[in-house]
């Protein structure tokens, strides 16, 4: 039984990853494939669309951005492979 719901786990969670690689590669130049180098878990997800909302917030000034960026808990994590790209 608990094979079942590992399988229903995995394959949920490949989907998520899928759509999540989709969605970003479409709106960046980065490749699913670079995307799930960066991402590998969720909470990877969840600061690199931190991290790109900040930076793509057209309202906020290059300090407003430099400080929310700051505030960001493991951007490191983050940033440092998409300056590699």
């Amino acid at each position: 039984m608990s094979s079942t719901w590992d399988e229903i786990r995995k394959k949920a969670k490949k989907q998520t990853d899928d759509a999540f690689a989709a969605k970003v590669s479409g709106l960046t130049r980065l490749t699913d494939e670079e995307i799930f180098a960066i991402t590998p878990s969720a909470t990877d997800k969840q600061r690199f669309a931190e991290l790109m909302g900040i930076v793509a917030d057209a309202a906020l000034s290059n300090e407003e951005k430099a400080d929310a960026l700051r505030k960001v808990e493991g951007l490191a994590e983050i940033a440092v492979p998409l300056l590699m790209k």
